[in-house]
């Protein structure tokens, strides 16, 4: 049997090459999860390509079928792919919502660049790389992440500030209360799970408050469970710093909080202007996709701290 046959007679039916594909692309998936390169651009450009490339040349078209209906068939083929690869993995379906623009966005250059034959059996594997520059950025831009020469930098601060109608006193009183997190979040945060407990025995310097967070992956099973510890580093009048000493969350495969930093500058009308600071590592590679994504959480998670919890109460103040 030669290579047009396999393309063009076998296997069939479809779903058959489907299932194959399912498995090749779950084995190649975990491959990359269990080595080195879970985190790198390899892993989320590279691996998403090659599937691409994969569906390009075994998923039959219809013939007469226009461009962008070719299209659409090759993206449903990749995101059928992308789901069923995932669940077998039992990924959760926060990782699958992150990581589908940038999958979806790599499948796809290979429909756009293969050869746009309106007969399937015309197709050949090396329609795919007919414009040959597009696996040289692809392979260049897959090593970000793989040596330290090779990553962007990773470590980021984001500092906050608002005016709050409250005296530093009324601010220490707000954090020094039991953390209860009942406001409404953004569209973008509300996908991410808050704690579901928050232990805090006191806000004195060196005390240290649990954080235990629940993850169900699949919306109602596959669960994660993991604790974040913050220590009060520093308890000052116009100053608090605190330090992440341990997390076990299922977010610190993303990204690493090192802690935040509070300060407090007391205005003549009796409010105070607040400046929430929060250092943190970005873990996933490449930093063109994650960095934005990573700074607008950590943008409106601050935004929420100081609303909702260093805030609280203010505008009844």
């Amino acid at each position: 049997m030669t290579f047009k046959d396999l393309l063009v007679g076998g296997p069939k039916p479809v779903w058959i090459r489907f299932l194959l594909i399912i498995g090749a692309a779950t084995l190649l998936t975990r491959l990359g999860l269990d080595s080195r390169f879970a985190q790198t651009s390899l892993f989320y450009c590279l691996i998403p390509y090659l599937i691409g490339v994969v569906l390009y040349i075994f998923i039959p078209q219809p013939q007469g079928w226009s461009k962008p209906k070719r299209f659409a068939r090759h993206m449903l083929a990749a995101l059928i792919v992308m789901l069923a690869s995932s669940a077998i993995l039992f990924e959760g379906f926060l990782c699958v919502l992150m990581a589908a623009p940038i999958y979806l966005f790599f499948a796809s250059l290979t429909f756009a660049f293969g050869q746009s034959h309106p007969n399937y059996d015309e197709k050949r594997v090396s329609d795919v790389f007919r414009v040959s520059v597009v696996p040289v950025i692809i392979a260049i831009i897959s090593i970000e992440g793989m040596t330290d020469k090779t990553s962007f930098p990773r470590e980021e601060v984001i500092t906050r500030t608002q005016v709050l109608n409250l005296t530093s006193e009324q601010i220490h009183a707000n954090l020094a209360k039991p953390v209860h997190l009942e406001g409404e979040r953004s569209k973008f945060l509300s996908l991410f799970p808050l704690p579901e407990k928050v232990e805090a025995n006191g806000f004195a310097q060196g005390e240290v408050h649990k954080a235990f967070f629940t993850y169900r992956r699949w919306g109602f099973t596959n669960v994660h469970k993991g604790e974040t510890w913050v220590r009060m580093k520093t308890v000052k009048p116009l100053k608090i710093e605190t330090e992440v000493t341990k997390d076990t969350s299922y977010f610190s495969h993303y990204l690493t909080v090192h802690g935040t930093q509070i300060d407090m500058v007391p205005q003549t009308d009796g409010t105070t202007e607040v400046s929430l600071t929060i250092r943190y590592r970005r873990e996933l590679d490449p930093a063109w996709y994650f960095g934005p994504m990573q700074r607008k959480a950590i943008r409106e998670s601050a935004d929420y701290l100081l609303t909702h919890v260093i805030g609280k109460g203010a505008d009844d103040a």
